[in-house]
Order: structure tokens, then sequence, then C-alpha cells
């Protein structure tokens, strides 16, 4: 059975000058959410996304396992969570996104092999005043981009938003959130 995928923004860790975040995978299968973060002060690409692989290891095989109970997962997750500030909401009308190229090609349905469906292909990039994202890729099927959560960055001049597509085209189709960190360039 398949299921969207969300974002959930969990804070800022201002010691580490790290921002944590989830991806809840809302299908069948029920594995642990993902966690990743933003690492700010790297001189390099502070803007890139980095997977959490250290909380997923099974303790009997030593190896990541997404499928195991969660109760460790969720103390670890509640460690985390007690030294995070929240970020600020902010208004919908100034963040824009700016479509660089839309290709569509036609791919074979899930449910059909003899019928064609539009597959759209985004590049594009966020801005939000004088911020603004690195060029950004999305697979959309039918209902184009849509920035779904905005937040300002606690004392400092960067906002995290999140796109919204449908990103996975089997059953009813499904819609894929993906955050996306906007800098001053």
């Amino acid at each position: 059975v398949g299921g969207p995928q969300n974002i959930e923004v969990l804070g800022l860790d201002q010691a580490d000058q790290k921002i944590y975040l989830l991806r809840h995978y809302l299908d069948g299968r029920g594995r642990l959410p993902q966690l990743y973060y933003y690492q700010f002060n790297r001189k390099q690409s502070p803007e890139k996304l980095i997977e959490v692989k250290s909380l997923y290891i099974n303790p009997k095989t030593k190896r990541i396992d997404y499928d195991q109970n969660s109760q460790k997962f969720d103390r670890e997750i509640a460690k985390i969570r007690k030294r995070l500030k929240p970020l600020t909401p902010i208004r919908a009308s100034s963040a824009k996104i700016q479509i660089l190229s839309k290709k569509t090609a036609y791919v074979t349905s899930w449910f059909d092999p003899e019928i064609k469906v539009p597959q759209f292909n985004y590049t594009y990039r966020l801005r939000y005043g004088n911020l603004k994202s690195t060029i950004q890729q999305a697979v959309d099927y039918k209902t184009g981009l849509s920035i779904s959560q905005r937040y300002q960055i606690p004392q400092q001049n960067k906002v995290l938003m999140t796109v919204k597509y449908l990103g996975i085209p089997f059953e009813t189709g499904y819609s894929i959130e993906d955050p996306v960190l906007l800098l001053s360039k």
C-alpha cells in the first residue's frame, strides 16, 4: 500500500547550529521516519541535507534497519527534541517558486502497461525576499509544485521551506514533501 511522504520540522539546535527534520513515510511498510539535519557552521554547502544513519543501527545485526522496533528510536528523538528551539512560521505571500525548466515525458502507467501518463520534470529555485535556494529538482505526476511549509530560522538570515508535489504515481497518487533551505547569496 502506498502513501505520502511528509516533512516534520523539529527545530534548531543553537549550540550545534543544526536544524533537524523527519521525513515520515506514510505507506503500508511502517518503516521508521528518516532523520535529517542541515549543518549551518559548515564552510561549504550549509544547504546540503545530511541523512542521519546512526539511529537506525540494529543492535543485533549491526546494520542499518529501518523496520525495527521504534522504542529506542523514539527515545533518541525525544532527547534531540528537548534541546531544539522551534522555528518561526512566515507569511505565504512572500515565498515564490521560480520554475527554471519543465519537461514533459510520457511514461508507462502503473495500472496498465498500454497506457502512458504524463511525467513532469521540474528544475526550480525558491525565493523569499533576498534569499534563494540552490537549484532543485522534482518529478511530478499531476498537480504542480506548491510551498507547503515556511519557517524563519531564529537569529539567522535563513529560511526553511518545504515543497509539495504528486511524486508517487501509483494507486490514487501520493504527495512528496521536500525540504529546501534558502540562504542569502
